[in-house]
């Protein structure tokens, strides 16, 4: 049974393109919004003052959905104060196992019953939205996979970059920057290494494009930015790697990501191979 709008409230940050897609939507179909200033990584702890902004913003409201904002504590505040409680996620924390299949564009679709003419009346194209959908389900690979037509692809890819766009003012300079680190990517055993030396730079999108466009099946990738974050993508390894260094798993536990800590480790290069190395020795 789908949730009724007139009581319900999404929560949710602003900080990628499935998520603006996801406020865009409610905006549209007239669905109570609070939307979090929060960067990357935003937990629903850290929002200020949300009970009260519940009840401002929708006096009347009963279920409550929070997208990628995970902490369980809150939510059991909430679940206290008398909210149902909606968990929407797809991704795999240190301590906290929400992934599933479908993204959380696809959740909230499901939770509101968003079919594709609820979208074409409210001024969306349904294939774009899908396109959203996929490929934060499972990047560009993911469109293959589910057979989508090469125009609708382009479209849908198309689409995707210009909503980053707009929420990354930097993304014509991140780009540059990943394709001179993709020009002078390394391979080693097997696994393509790119090394980006500026850690301010939002770069794994851009280098995951660049992949989609050179190689027909998606290789495996590790993304190195020194003083910022290391990832290893599309790999059976993931999980492994998680419980070897901690971090998160995303793109269905086939992709695996590890930020710098407080006091400034991160697993290396040549680290992150041996453990993805000995994983596939291992399972």
């Amino acid at each position: 049974m789908s949730l009724d709008p007139l009581t319900s409230i999404i929560i949710s940050p602003k900080n990628d393109v499935e998520s603006l897609t996801i406020v865009s939507l409610a905006e549209a179909l007239h669905i109570p919004c609070i939307v979090s200033a929060q960067p990357h990584g935003a937990t629903l702890d850290a929002e200020p003052n949300l009970v009260d902004r519940i009840r401002e913003t929708n006096p009347v409201a009963h279920d409550i959905v929070i997208v990628e904002m995970p902490n369980v504590s809150t939510e059991d505040k909430l679940r206290e104060l008398g909210f149902d409680v909606h968990v929407v996620d797809h991704h795999r924390y240190e301590s906290l196992d929400r992934m599933k299949k479908e993204s959380s564009l696809e959740q909230i679709r499901v939770l509101f019953d968003m079919d594709d003419t609820t979208l074409r009346i409210a001024g969306f194209d349904p294939v774009l939205i899908r396109g959203v959908g996929l490929i934060d389900r499972g990047f560009v690979w993911e469109l293959a996979k589910e057979n989508v037509p090469e125009a609708d692809r382009k479209r849908m890819i198309a689409h995707y970059r210009e909503q980053n766009a707009i929420l990354d003012p930097d993304q014509a300079k991140e780009e540059k920057a990943a394709m001179s680190a993709w020009k002078k990517r390394e391979e080693i055993d097997g696994v393509i290494v790119v090394t980006i030396p500026n850690p301010a730079l939002r770069i794994r999108e851009a280098i995951s494009f660049l992949a989609a466009q050179d190689f027909s099946e998606a290789p495996v990738t590790v993304i190195y930015q020194p003083g910022r974050i290391v990832y290893i993508q599309e790999t059976p390894t993931a999980l492994a790697l998680q419980q070897t260094f901690g971090g998160f798993t995303f793109g269905q536990n086939l992709c695996w990501g590890k930020p710098i800590d407080a006091d400034g480790n991160l697993p290396t290069v040549d680290e992150v191979i041996a453990a993805h190395r000995l994983a596939l020795l291992t399972n």
